[in-house]
């Protein structure tokens, strides 16, 4: 086992960072730097948490870091997604499994039935460059 000060160094053990990915649907295309302004500080650094990503108009899709599970990640998580239900301009969300985001891939998300609308959405603007993503990856 390595000494405590590389495992720190690394984010390995006690010191790993979780994350979840997080893709949020809005019911209204203009409006979204507000948006998204308002959710970096009321629901990312509010609550101690940190995320990259991005998005455009009317979905967002960000991984957001949690911290170390002694930071108790499910209240965090919990936290960000009550600011998301909050929210009126919101109409959906969902969120992928913990993992690792230094050393593990990021896991894929399994579609439910009711995600069919955002399926679509997803793919119809994977090739458009403000938002990378491919729904075999959330």
């Amino acid at each position: 086992m390595k000494k405590k000060r590389l495992r720190k160094k690394k984010h390995t053990g006690e010191f790993a960072e979780w994350g979840r990915q997080l893709v949020i649907l809005r019911n209204k295309k203009d409006g979204f730097d507000d948006f998204f302004d308002a959710f970096i500080e009321e629901a990312i650094e509010s609550n101690g948490c940190f995320c990259g990503g991005g998005g455009k108009e009317d979905i967002l899709d960000v991984v957001v870091e949690l911290g170390p599970r002694s930071g108790d990640t499910d209240a965090k998580m919990m936290k960000v997604t009550a600011w998301l239900d909050a929210r009126e301009d919101v109409k959906r969300w969902r969120i992928g499994p913990e993992f690792d985001v230094w050393y593990s891939e990021r896991p894929r998300y399994q579609m439910k039935a009711e995600d069919v609308e955002l399926r679509a959405i997803v793919e119809a603007r994977k090739d458009q460059p403000e938002i990378k993503v491919s729904i075999d990856e959330l």
